[in-house]
């Protein structure tokens, strides 16, 4: 198994209007998780990213976020995984998932992108598609037009906690993750979780 040594988080943080957003719950989950482990993003010009290092179980963690739109999101995770040369395999990439309901999460490891666009961007300009990911979900709309206006607008009350209990477990299973370098531990803890 690989360590982790670089959790981006996607979304559109280019513009602050979006922040707190469906499509932007990679980036908020990695806002989240620096405040748990008293890091302070700072934003990195010539990297074109918010980043911080924390520190988990005495191992170094750079937590990303891309400043750029969600499309872009692969050249600002090659620029930065260069400039520290760490390789795709020890990133992890937290992301929104439009195929399950608000509070559900999972590990992924590989696959395509089932078209999302940040996700593209990243195997396209690596070419590869073997990497972690952990998708959070935040529903559907019935209409496939609506699906832009959908990821771009703010989840409900109810999907928002939801989404912030299923957070909490999934920091859990990270945690699990990093500790024991066993992706499989971690899959199981979170996926067994309700």
């Amino acid at each position: 198994m690989n360590n982790i040594k670089i959790i981006a988080g996607l979304g559109n943080n280019k513009n602050n209007k979006f922040i707190g957003t469906r499509h932007n719950i990679g980036a908020d989950y990695v806002i989240q998780l620096s405040q748990e482990f008293n890091g302070k993003l700072k934003k990195i010009k010539n990297l074109n990213g918010y980043i911080t290092n924390i520190s988990i179980f005495n191992q170094n963690i750079i937590l990303l976020i891309p400043n750029s739109f969600m499309n872009d999101s692969g050249k600002i995770i090659f620029i930065v995984s260069n400039f520290y040369k760490i390789s795709l395999k020890n990133i992890l990439i937290i992301h929104d998932e439009l195929d399950f309901l608000p509070g559900i999460i999972k590990f992924k490891y590989g696959g395509g992108s089932g078209g999302h666009n940040g996700i593209n961007s990243i195997i396209k300009i690596f070419n590869n598609k073997l990497f972690y990911r952990l998708r959070i979900g935040i529903g559907h709309p019935k209409n496939k037009i609506e699906v832009n206006n959908f990821v771009l607008s703010f989840p409900t009350k109810i999907e928002q906690k939801n989404i912030n209990f299923a957070i909490k477990s999934s920091i859990q299973a990270l945690l699990i993750f990093i500790k024991t370098n066993n992706y499989n531990k971690a899959v199981n803890f979170l996926h067994s979780k309700k």
